[in-house]
């Protein structure tokens, strides 16, 4: 009987403590994707997830400490922006610069598409044979025919 009460105390402090987690993963995961959104200032070409920097450590931690304060993604997004200017904007903000790169993918895929085709409807060049070398190879097939 003491045994079955154990485990049931356990089982109830196990479930709470993951009901407490869940929160902070939550804002863990939330804190991770604005991080992937936005440019790393001190790594040039890298996002703040990817950058392996202190100062972009920093910043993460700041994002993560701002949500668990109740700020919005995009109070802080906005803070981050005009802290280290324009060139942390990691996503497109328009449609059109979502357009950009799919029209420009696009036209690069059908000048592929008529490149190929162009190539495949001229053929290869048949080689230059000699003469006697095209005589003995009509011979031969009109041998085969037969």
């Amino acid at each position: 009987m003491r045994l079955a009460a154990t485990a049931l105390v356990f089982a109830l402090l196990a479930s709470s403590a993951r009901a407490q987690d869940e929160p902070e993963i939550a804002l863990a995961r939330q804190a991770h994707e604005l991080s992937r959104e936005l440019m790393s200032p001190y790594c040039p070409g890298r996002t703040l997830a990817d950058c392996p920097s202190p100062d972009a450590g920093a910043v993460r931690d700041e994002i993560r400490e701002s949500l668990r304060g109740g700020e919005s993604v995009d109070a802080i997004r906005t803070r981050i922006e005009s802290r280290f200017g324009a060139q942390v904007i990691g996503v497109p903000t328009t449609t059109l610069g979502w357009m950009i790169p799919i029209v420009a993918l696009a036209a690069g895929a059908l000048v592929l598409v008529l490149a190929l085709r162009r190539a495949v409807s001229r053929g290869a060049p048949l080689p230059r044979v000699s003469n006697d070398v095209a005589a003995r190879l009509e011979q031969e097939l009109r041998d085969i025919d037969r």
